[in-house]
């Protein structure tokens, strides 16, 4: 007698649309909410990009644009864009360490730490259900939820990839034409 469980294609292939059809539906709910400022204390009323920036600055002060860049995975130029109007709005300064006249570091002001404080205490409460379940995974269902999370961003950086360079040889293609 076989213990291997009897699947059945049509049913997986359902659920299988159903988890990608949630997924996109997340992503939707995501980006429009990613269009939504929200005040975290100080009157200023903070765009996602804006907040988690300042969110990466407050628990690394002093990192510079490049590395800033690199951990959020945007380009320098939109950090040194959102750097500035978070400069604008006194949350941030820029800064050079004695004997380094190169290198612009940043770090929250006392306005900034505010805000800051404020979003980890939204997020504190927003994530708390969220939370409570990751509580109950096993170490292997957390360890397979990275895999899937590693495999969605590999996915994404390659879509952008694809549409980067696409559009890099239209421009030049355009160009020489």
């Amino acid at each position: 007698m076989s213990t291997k469980k009897e699947t059945d294609p049509l049913r997986d292939h359902h659920q299988r649309s159903d988890l990608f059809e949630r997924w996109t539906r997340i992503m939707n709910k995501m980006i429009r909410s990613e269009s939504l400022p929200r005040d975290y204390g100080t009157g200023d009323p903070l765009f996602p990009s804006e907040i988690h920036t300042l969110c990466a600055i407050g628990t690394a002060p002093g990192i510079n644009i490049t590395d800033l860049s690199a951990r959020l995975g945007v380009t320098k130029g939109a950090i040194s864009k959102i750097a500035r109007k978070m400069e604008d709005k006194a949350l941030i300064e820029r800064y050079r360490e004695p004997g380094n006249d190169k290198e612009i570091l940043l770090r929250l002001t006392p306005k900034g730490t505010k805000a800051y404080l404020g979003h980890e205490k939204y997020h504190a409460k927003a994530f708390e259900r969220l939370g409570m379940e990751m509580e109950k995974l096993t170490d292997e269902q957390i360890v397979f939820l990275f895999r899937v999370f590693e495999v969605m961003e590999e996915m994404i950086d390659s879509t952008l990839l694809e549409k980067e360079s696409s559009k890099k040889t239209g421009a030049t293609h355009r160009e020489t034409t």
